[in-house]
């Protein structure tokens, strides 16, 4: 008899739960915005679940790779993604749910909740290409009574369009000397070639502005003369410069390779500047010739 009555029993709490369960909620919130470095990405979240009995919270995500929207190619896998709970690191898994806390509160209540911070922590990663990254994950809560209660949630957050040039060589300078100066034919090119390392984590295009140039007494060109890294095209011809204009230098793909930590591929170009007398008739001052021209790298 008491057997019967015990079984009696636990059926009426299961059918309880059950009501009680359409009337629960479970869900993760947002807490702020991502943080995004070139050491990790994380993002705090609340997690806010039905609180009875004994809950274990799982967590697994519901694809195996964190994707680029803007790029399908781009993608990575899953299990650079951490969760923390309490100062505890959980490594991801789209295989299996992992277990990351148990909250024993040891009655059971069906109308009680509770809430509980956590971080996701994207590791191990380096300079990522530009776009909206997301992955779907899913928050169960696996109750004592055999209940269980689920909620999704996308880590997603944005890496915006970035693109740097640096040059270790100065501006280019052209210096006439005795010799040059006599010889009205002469081409006399800059001393240093200049060499720019260029940076970007989408397709970008590389300009030469020449809207700040000012005047000039002679005839001025530029030659790229050597290039490496992800360079697609560039300008392959000796090419006058004349004021106010721009000239496109080259263009190329995102000088990034993969996701993983180490993926920059370095890329540049070497440009040599060079002056010619226009007029055979007359002499060039002998000195140093110096004009401002402005290097620009945008989004193709």
């Amino acid at each position: 008899m008491k057997t019967i009555i015990n079984i009696i029993l636990v059926l009426i709490t299961i059918l309880l739960s059950q009501e009680a369960k359409a009337d629960m909620f479970m869900r993760a919130e947002l807490i702020g915005m991502p943080v995004i470095n070139p050491a990790y990405i994380s993002a705090s979240a609340n997690l806010i679940y039905p609180q009875i009995g004994i809950s274990r919270l799982f967590v697994s995500a519901l694809e195996p790779y964190i994707t680029n929207s803007d790029n399908a190619n781009v993608k990575i896998p899953i299990n650079h993604l951490y969760l923390i709970c309490d100062d505890q690191s959980f490594q991801l898994s789209n295989i299996r749910a992992q277990l990351f806390y148990i909250d024993n509160i040891g009655d059971i209540d069906f109308t009680r909740t509770a809430q509980k911070n956590i971080t996701l922590r994207l590791e191990n990663i380096g300079e990522l290409p530009a776009g909206t990254y997301s992955v779907p994950l899913k928050f169960i809560n696996r109750t004592s009574l055999i209940q269980e209660y689920e909620c999704d949630f996308i880590f997603t957050f944005i890496i915006d369009e970035k693109q740097t040039i640096t040059s270790f060589s100065g501006e280019p300078y052209i210096i006439l000397n005795e010799e040059d100066v006599f010889s009205r034919q002469a081409v006399i090119k800059n001393k240093n070639d200049i060499r720019l390392d260029l940076f970007s984590n989408t397709h970008w295009n590389l300009w030469l502005d020449t809207s700040n140039i000012g005047n000039l007494e002679g005839e001025y060109s530029f030659l790229i003369k050597n290039c490496t890294g992800n360079i697609l095209s560039f300008e392959q011809n000796s090419t006058q410069i004349l004021p106010n204009k721009r000239y496109l230098l080259a263009k190329g793909n995102s000088t990034l390779q993969g996701t993983e930590q180490g993926n920059t591929v370095p890329t540049s170009l070497i440009i040599e500047y060079s002056f010619k007398n226009p007029d055979t008739k007359h002499y060039i001052k002998e000195g140093t010739r110096q004009n401002p021209i402005t290097y620009i790298m945008e989004r193709e």
